[in-house]
């Protein structure tokens, strides 16, 4: 775990200027690739017989915290439809700095698949939009209130003076009205800002009021960021109102009160957020970490305490440790994570508290698995016997996922990182410490999709061996080859080595070249939270230099059997076995040429990084998907007989 201090976070914020000089620098990105997936929250929701027109009652609350309280699925990412109205700010819990709890609502220049709404966009445009659903006031006295707290970039891109964030109240002729607003800054407390509106008249007090978020953004990119969290409207309030009865779990970015990030990963293995599940089922008690890192806020003007337990679970939901409880102090408004437990301080004249985790004295189990190559555990921080206001943000879960790759990064990324105006020919290499002999198969990479077309870009992948720097290369690919930005959720594109290159335990580096250049003309995903810049060198012409930006290049080597089908090669023939229908909207059946060739047989669903999606052993009738994301797939079925069929398949909304 790293603490990033005050200046390298500056650093960090101001890294996506362009500067004159070639260099190493954070680029904003223009989508975001974990959106895609509406259709199919409207679909779940509709499903469980709920109607958009629904009126509400008081009070009205969300902190947006419940999809992180359990292990969430992509359609999570979009706001309730139990009490909003709209589908294009982003719920997520990585992208705000020090939130009052575990999720916020962001808002961007982004449409509800994560694409931006156009190009040309000049000045500030009218952008993400979240409504509440109609809420009965008509009952109301004149007391009541409308909080909510807001913060401007967080870990994103700062919005300019001209870009705002807006609040509208519905009255009753149905006509909306601009109650607040406020303009664009760069961040630098690191606070989120409390707004207290009155909500008084007969025009609002009536049966169908509602009240929206707006921002004013430009629309050509994931930037101009806006973070909304704590929303709350209910009667019986005053302007005085400002306490909040809540100890929360809040993201894995936090600052404590003399400017320190903490930077931390939720990961519960050294090293690493997910390494191959055959290098770590070998030797389990070798790589499992010794602490498992949390971050807690008290949002409250007294300490508060209360019983604190790690749980994990297998993929079966079968739980399989519960640790030691602990029942930390923590003192009122005080952020807390990423050390040790000490957060009851006994320097009762200190500003800053100490930080908050839990010792791992567990060893994952190597079984049940996924298939031989994969698996994956629930990781559940959860504070009981806790008297405060809101429940869901006392539990927190993360999944440790074990596939056939190492990977620093979590999976999401808030900017792009890349080498700018290049006058020789520029590399990167990120530093891999390979645990057990193995093959080496792909590259994955993450493909930031930028406005202009960088498919044909000279960019060469590289493989380096050298235990300080890179040296001799291992791999290099036989031209500049042509990488393709993928579209929806499986936004690591698996790039295919032309032959697999066997490799010994010991320190490898993954990386590129490419041509000289004036500004960005490459850049790959960057995730802030994970700080990894220790390992991530640069050269640019002469010598290798370690990155100075905080974070993680998200780059990373796999391991294994190959995923050809991922590259187009032509997949196993499916002669004897049909799978229908294909598109699917949730279920798939087999067919069998003949009685019992599908008994006891196996079916794998892996999507498009070669990830395990979905197995299920001794095959019946049928297979409920309705749980994938939308997008193709490639199902693999190994039957009794020694032959396996494979078909790719297409999940629809």
């Amino acid at each position: 775990m790293k603490v990033i201090n005050k200046s390298l976070l500056l650093l960090l914020f101001c890294a996506s200027s362009f500067f004159s000089y070639s260099q190493e620098m954070l680029v904003d990105l223009t989508s975001n690739q974990q959106l895609g997936a509406w259709e199919e929250a409207a679909r779940r929701h509709a499903n469980a017989g709920r109607a958009v027109g629904d009126t509400l009652s008081l009070p009205f609350f969300d902190d947006f915290s419940e999809p992180f309280s359990r292990l969430h699925h992509p359609h999570d990412l979009y706001p309730s439809l139990d009490r909003w109205i709209g589908n294009t700010v982003y719920v997520n819990n990585h992208m705000a700095i020090n939130p009052l709890s575990q999720g916020v609502a962001t808002f961007d220049g982004l449409d509800e698949n994560g694409l931006a709404y156009g190009f040309g966009f000049t000045t500030p445009t009218l952008s993400d939009s979240l409504t509440s659903k109609p809420i009965d006031l008509s009952t109301a006295t004149d007391s009541v209130y409308l909080s909510f707290y807001y913060q401007a970039q967080g870990l994103g891109n700062a919005p300019e003076e001209d870009d705002l964030l807006a609040l509208e109240f519905k009255d009753s002729a149905e006509t909306w009205f601009r109650i607040w607003d406020t303009q664009g800054y760069i961040l630098e407390d690191y606070l989120f800002n409390r707004v207290m509106i009155p909500v008084t008249g007969g025009q609002y007090l009536h049966s169908g009021f509602q009240f929206r978020f707006l921002n004013y953004a430009s629309r050509a990119g994931n930037v101009d960021h806006w973070h909304v969290d704590y929303i709350e409207l209910d009667e019986s309030r005053s302007y005085a109102d400002t306490l909040v009865n809540d100890l929360a779990f809040v993201s894995q970015t936090s600052v404590d009160f003399e400017g320190n990030t903490v930077s931390q990963t939720s990961s519960i293995i050294k090293e690493y957020n997910s390494m191959p599940w055959t290098h770590f089922k070998d030797n389990p008690a070798a790589y499992m970490g010794d602490t498992s890192y949390l971050t807690i806020s008290n949002n409250t003007y007294q300490e508060y305490s209360g019983d604190h337990t790690l749980r994990i679970y297998d993929l079966n939901g079968t739980l399989l440790h519960i640790s030691d409880t602990a029942s930390p102090v923590v003192r009122p408004h005080v952020v807390c994570g990423s050390e040790i437990n000490n957060c009851d301080d006994n320097d009762p004249g200190s500003p800053v508290q100490d930080n908050f985790g839990t010792i791992l004295d567990y060893e994952l189990p190597t079984s049940p698995e996924l298939s031989p190559d994969s698996s994956f555990f629930l990781v559940v921080h959860q504070i009981e016997n806790l008297v405060d206001d809101v429940a869901t943000n006392d539990k927190i879960a993360t999944r440790q996922e074990f596939f056939n790759y190492y990977a620093y990064d979590d999976g999401t990324a808030e900017v792009a990182y890349g080498l700018g105006n290049l006058e020789n020919e520029g590399k990167v290499g990120v530093r891999y410490d390979i645990k057990k002999a193995d093959s080496l198969q792909a590259i994955q990479i993450y493909l930031n999709p930028v406005d202009q077309d960088l498919t044909e870009e000279p960019v060469k992948l590289m493989i380096w061996s050298g235990p300080s720097e890179p040296d001799g290369i291992i791999y290099e690919s036989p031209e500049f080859i042509t990488l393709s930005y993928s579209e929806g959720q499986n936004y690591f594109y698996n790039y295919e080595l032309e032959d697999a290159i066997w490799i010994e335990p010991g320190i490898i580096w993954v990386g590129w070249t490419q041509q000289a250049a004036t500004g960005v003309k490459f850049s790959v995903g960057f995730d802030r939270r994970t700080n990894v810049a220790q390992k991530v060198f640069y050269n640019l012409g002469s010598s290798w230099n370690q990155s100075s930006i905080p974070g993680a290049v998200m780059i990373r080597p796999t391991f294994g059997r190959p995923y050809n089908w991922v590259s187009g090669v032509e997949e196993t023939s499916t002669e004897g076995v049909t799978i229908y229908p294909n598109p699917s909207t949730g279920m798939l059946y087999l067919k069998e040429s003949f009685r019992g060739q599908l008994k006891d047989a196996t079916v794998r669903i892996l999507d498009l990084s070669g990830r395990m999606a979905y197995n299920q052993g001794g095959y019946t009738e049928s297979m409920d998907v309705s749980h994938l994301t939308a997008g193709t797939y490639l199902v693999q079925i190994d039957t009794k007989l020694g032959a396996t069929h494979t078909q790719r398949v297409v999940i629809q909304p």
